[in-house]
């Protein structure tokens, strides 16, 4: 038989329930209660050319949209698969999308492309692009996104290359 508890005695834990809560919503770092289905309307600045990228330039295609940072370990691990995905299925129907997390002008974002032979575009994030993508938090993020901008899966964190392409062969 379990002991008797005046409510009082409890008041600890519930204030402490009500205070685990109301957390996200107070720093901001709530999740969407609905998850995001299909791939969200942009218009970003390319880091190759300064030129605006829009989500409709993609309409009809397959996509691997990737959030990434140049200082992020795994993002830097992650390139070399989405190097020779764009270049084994990058036909037109298919594509490889960056989207950068880095602050500041894309001089460092270019360099990066550079050292690393990147062959897909690369786009600099607005401050919504995360959020609007259903609260990206963590880099590497990667989106599968199918012909009708419908988002297929995501990935946190790095993705093998064996798997990545296993999902991707069964939407394209």
């Amino acid at each position: 038989m379990l002991p008797h508890r005046s409510p009082l005695s409890l008041l600890p834990i519930y204030l402490l329930a009500l205070i685990l809560l109301t957390l996200p919503a107070a720093t901001g770092c709530s999740r969407n209660a609905d998850p995001v289905t299909s791939m969200p309307a942009f218009s970003l600045t390319s880091a190759q050319d300064g030129r605006t990228i829009n989500s409709r330039d993609f309409v009809g295609q397959t996509l691997v949209v990737t959030f990434f940072a140049t200082w992020c370990p795994p993002c830097r691990q992650e390139v070399p698969t989405l190097i020779a995905l764009q270049e084994k299925y990058g036909n037109g129907d298919f594509t490889v999308l960056g989207i950068s997390v880095d602050q500041g002008d894309a001089r460092g974002v270019r360099n990066f492309m550079s050292e690393l032979g990147i062959n897909y575009p690369v786009v600099m994030s607005g401050p919504d692009t995360p959020r609007n993508f259903g609260d990206v938090f963590g880099i590497p993020t990667t989106f599968l996104i199918d012909r009708q901008g419908e988002i297929i899966q995501r990935f946190d964190g790095y993705v093998d290359i064996r798997v990545l392409e296993r999902e991707l062969q069964a939407v394209l």
